[in-house]
């Protein structure tokens, strides 16, 4: 059984998930990284959502050695710069910014500051590129190209690109290609589209881009079982050797976070 690293979980405070019959709980979460074969979680916190406080989901996630804590971070927050330091100060791994879920004015240079200065506190930046939502909120232009503005400003941060562009993944790969401080994310992608052209650019990803992706299961949205096996069927159809599964299972994103 090929060892995976789940890049994307949202285990949350209360357990619950949206008050839909989702069990979003710690306990849960790591019970099934066990039973599944994986070798851990980044486990991603949402702010403002089902009792999420920086201090009580890091109390969470230190009774688990299995997750690597990353915060939940408001970028509208008046005062990023504390809160950078107050999630470096707590041993969290890094943030997620969450343009759609914060109505980020993407004209504001606001998330090309706090990259920055993520990458100033050694913190990894998740950058979530699933743009798609009601009319009154849909962003006018190509969010990619608001992102590479980001990126510009961003210096040398380390980024993950969440969901890897969702429909556009093959033109995000292309731009992580050229920057070492990317790497691609599948989490949701790898299996919201099955089924669709998405799969033979996916396929096109784990034969010949295998060192800058990595894959998750957007937990408790998919489960740890069904993207096991989304892998191992994808894996085989393309015929990819077993390097290659293991750079995309867990070796790249283990690299990037730069654990052991």
């Amino acid at each position: 059984m090929i060892p995976i690293f789940d890049s994307l979980s949202h285990p949350t405070v209360s357990g619950g998930w949206y008050g839909r019959s989702l069990d979003a709980g710690f306990e849960k979460l790591v019970s099934d990284l066990k039973a599944n074969g994986y070798r851990g979680a980044m486990a991603v916190g949402l702010p403002g959502t089902e009792e999420y406080t920086h201090e009580t989901f890091m109390e969470k996630c230190q009774q688990y050695p299995e997750l690597v804590p990353i915060a939940g971070f408001d970028i509208n927050h008046p005062d990023y710069m504390g809160e950078i330091q107050k999630i470096k100060s707590l041993g969290y791994a890094g943030i997620k910014i969450h343009p759609r879920i914060s109505n980020l004015d993407y004209e504001d240079n606001i998330v090309s500051q706090v990259m920055h200065a993520c990458g100033e506190n050694g913190l990894v930046v998740l950058y979530c590129t699933y743009a798609h939502c009601s009319m009154n909120k849909y962003p006018v232009n190509d969010p990619l190209y608001y992102l590479v503005r980001f990126l510009k400003s961003a210096g040398k941060t380390k980024v993950i690109l969440m969901h890897g562009g969702d429909v556009q993944v093959l033109k995000y790969a292309e731009l992580v290609r050229f920057n070492e401080n990317l790497l691609l994310d599948l989490s949701m992608t790898f299996m919201k589209y099955q089924g669709s052209s998405v799969d033979d650019d996916i396929r096109f990803l784990l034969s010949s881009f295998d060192r800058r992706i990595c894959i998750g299961t957007d937990h408790p949205e998919y489960t740890h079982e069904h993207l096991r096996q989304r892998f191992e069927t994808l894996c085989a159809e393309t015929g990819i050797d077993h390097d290659k599964m293991l750079n995309v299972a867990h070796r790249n994103i283990e690299r990037f976070l730069g654990l052991s």
